[in-house]
């Protein structure tokens, strides 16, 4: 998708964080409603994903889809990394989050960048973390493909995406919505198991595989209740992506979209034919 298309519509996402003290645009994980703050359900999800992946003072964690920056401060700050490197295609995003952590000795670096072809060398990378992001690529098998080229043998990629088992649904109601807007996110939406059979043929091992999405629209639903609670009009300038993030909960809900997290580990050697 365009730079200026993805940039309009993670405007308003933005402006919904900012004006509610948010670091993350993630749908969260909770196992009930009404028992933690929205944001602390987003990091939930984050501890989800990450699970047991060792993550130790040697590491280097690649945060590919970074947005404004909150996933990859609160995995630098638990787990204290050498490098932890956020990689984000809007630039808004990527000046948002430098910001966010301006002044700071030690902090993640933020570049901005595509997933598709990563500013990353060869086998140098311990752990990526790619979180509600891939939804958007043109091409995930390339962008899999670039995972397996800049992880090192043994390392892990944990990723995190909406789903769903009506992909051509989905696909159909994408062709209603070119014109550059708020709505137009450039979603293709896979299945889980188009991610299954994927990640087969590149040759990754897998770790785990875990579907949550009762627990992400038990997040998502108690994170609109709470900003709802300013009305009408004191949501001025990020009301679309309310009502946006409104239906996106009720698909979740209903099963018309799921969220699963996948864990998988680079082999450690290549097998000889």
């Amino acid at each position: 998708m365009s730079q200026r298309s993805l940039e309009v519509f993670y405007e308003p996402n933005l402006r919904l964080t900012q004006a509610h003290g948010l670091l993350g645009y993630n749908a969260g994980y909770a196992e009930a409603r009404g028992r933690a703050t929205f944001d602390q359900c987003q990091k939930n999800l984050v501890w989800r994903l990450l699970g047991d992946v060792e993550i130790g003072p040697h590491s280097t964690v690649l945060d590919i889809g970074c947005g404004i920056g909150g996933p990859s401060g609160w995995i630098y700050e638990r787990y204290r990394p050498a490098r932890l490197i956020g990689i984000e295609y809007c630039f808004s995003s990527v000046r948002t989050a430098k910001q966010r952590l301006a002044g700071k000795p030690r902090s993640p670096i933020f570049l901005q960048g595509d997933a598709h072809w990563l500013p990353v060398r060869d086998q140098s990378v311990d752990v990526i973390f790619n979180l509600e992001s891939a939804l958007h690529y043109a091409d995930k098998r390339k962008f899999f493909a670039e995972c397996l080229r800049v992880l090192k043998p043994g390392g892990v990629l944990c990723l995190g995406d909406i789903t769903t088992r009506h992909r051509r649904t989905f696909a159909v109601l994408g062709t209603l919505s070119r014109l550059i807007s708020q709505f137009f996110t450039h979603a293709r939406l896979w299945s889980s198991s188009d991610y299954l059979a994927t990640f087969e043929s590149l040759g990754f091992q897998f770790i785990r595989h875990e579907q949550v999405t009762r627990q992400s629209w038990n997040s998502l639903a108690d994170g609109l209740d709470d900003i709802g609670r300013v009305r009408w009009r004191g949501a001025r300038g990020y009301r679309g992506r309310f009502c946006y993030l409104y239906f996106v909960a009720r698909l979740l809900r209903d099963k018309w979209l799921d969220y699963d997290l996948f864990a998988l580990e680079k082999p450690k050697r290549v097998e000889s034919g």
